[in-house]
């Protein structure tokens, strides 16, 4: 057991966009997490998100090394913009503070070598968030290959098709944010949002799909290839992006996996996960998500049903669900992670979404990024439990 303020874990949080705002308020409502201190380049935002936690005791920065030298903290959030977030959660691992940040978890197979090797050095714990994983019907899938009922899982395959009126231009000094037009406003000093920059390749964000899908199937993929459209999009005016990139991915365990992500093209919602949707091909027995709003889930088996596939119950809320990650967005998922890192540090237990997993979905979606930009180049993914 580790000796925590109060029994609590104390936290600090870097970053506080829109992920990092709403994440502030679900970890200020767990009750064995005090948060303590939190860090925005615009040191106002901080100001503002205190005022709305009502806890005087929390102090503001915008330099997250001031933070971390003059703040007693356990753990810190990271909700920076990922593709610069690595090198910030390896300072704070230095320090003896456990981290967890957001999907994805690296940008480039360095930064994936970088988090592990951090991690075995100091022995702190990291942890990926904002996991699909945690979803009900994702559980009951896991359970059913667990017993051997897929038989052998030959296909899976999943699609994140996203499209928002993104914030593709941010003002740097006063942290104002500029939605749905990638044309910059005119006559405002605005900066590119990472997402006006990394969604040039939406396959970044395959670690989304992959996660779960890996959490059924089991093993890790070892080859992966990628195609995607032109870099302009077609719905978007003036977007130099991909608005969709498909992946084609092997597994050490002989699974073929198809995944798909695009943020710039508008689509229909699925049942009730919003953009997300999975499907699984076994030997003997086949499981799909509702296709649209008015569709349920399905599964198909060998011998059974007449032949016909089954309508299923399945719904995103887990078993186990306490009301903390009920109550958390992104369908109940968001409130596991949350609980699984703070209870990891406060029993010293093993993380659910550790450093391997994080950049067992990362790497992939690196790879896939250079295979696009290549035509579909076959690209070997990296051992990260090997020493290289």
């Amino acid at each position: 057991m580790v000796e925590m303020g109060n029994g609590k874990v104390r936290l600090g949080i870097i970053g506080l966009g829109p992920r990092g705002q709403y994440m502030t308020h679900l970890y200020a409502g767990h009750p064995n997490c005090s948060i303590v201190a939190l860090c925005d380049n615009v040191l106002a935002t901080a100001e503002t998100i205190a005022g709305q936690l009502g806890n005087p005791d929390i102090h503001c920065y915008s330099d997250y090394e001031v933070m971390l030298a003059k703040e007693a903290l356990d753990a810190v959030y990271i909700a920076i913009p990922p593709d610069v977030q690595v090198q910030l959660a390896c300072y704070a691992m230095d320090k003896g503070i456990h981290v967890t940040t957001d999907v994805p978890a690296a940008y480039t197979i360095d930064q994936c070598w970088e988090l592990v090797n951090k991690v075995e050095q100091t022995g702190v714990k990291y942890q990926l968030s904002e996991q699909t994983r945690y979803w009900g019907f994702i559980q009951e899938w896991r359970d059913m290959a667990h017993r051997g009922e897929f038989g052998h899982i030959l296909f899976a395959e999943g699609e994140y098709l996203h499209y928002a009126e993104w914030d593709y231009f941010i003002d740097p000094k006063s942290g104002e944010r500029f939605y749905g037009s990638a044309t910059a406003p005119e006559g405002r000093a605005v900066e590119k949002t990472w997402r006006n920059k990394r969604f040039y390749n939406p396959i970044y964000y395959l670690p989304h799909t992959l996660s779960p899908l890996l959490s059924i199937i089991g093993g890790r993929v070892t080859r992966v290839s990628c195609m995607g459209t032109r870099p302009q999009s077609y719905y978007v005016p003036n977007y130099e992006g991909r608005d969709m990139e498909i992946a084609l991915m092997h597994t050490d365990n002989d699974t073929v996996l198809r995944v798909a992500a695009g943020f710039t093209s508008p689509h229909g919602p699925r049942g009730g996960t919003g953009a997300h949707w999975y499907h699984l091909k076994g030997s003997h027995r086949t499981v799909e998500w509702s296709r649209s709003l008015q569709d349920k889930p399905k599964m198909w088996s060998v011998n059974e049903n007449d032949g016909d596939w089954q309508d299923m119950d399945w719904s995103l809320t887990a078993k186990g669900a306490t009301d903390f990650t009920r109550q958390s967005e992104h369908g109940g998922a968001d409130g596991w992670p949350v609980d699984n890192f703070i209870s990891a540090i406060l029993t010293d237990a093993k993380l659910e979404m550790d450093v391997y997993k994080a950049v067992e979905t990362a790497a992939p979606a690196i790879l896939a990024a250079e295979s696009s930009n290549e035509g579909g180049t076959l690209k070997i993914v990296p051992d990260f439990r090997e020493k290289r």
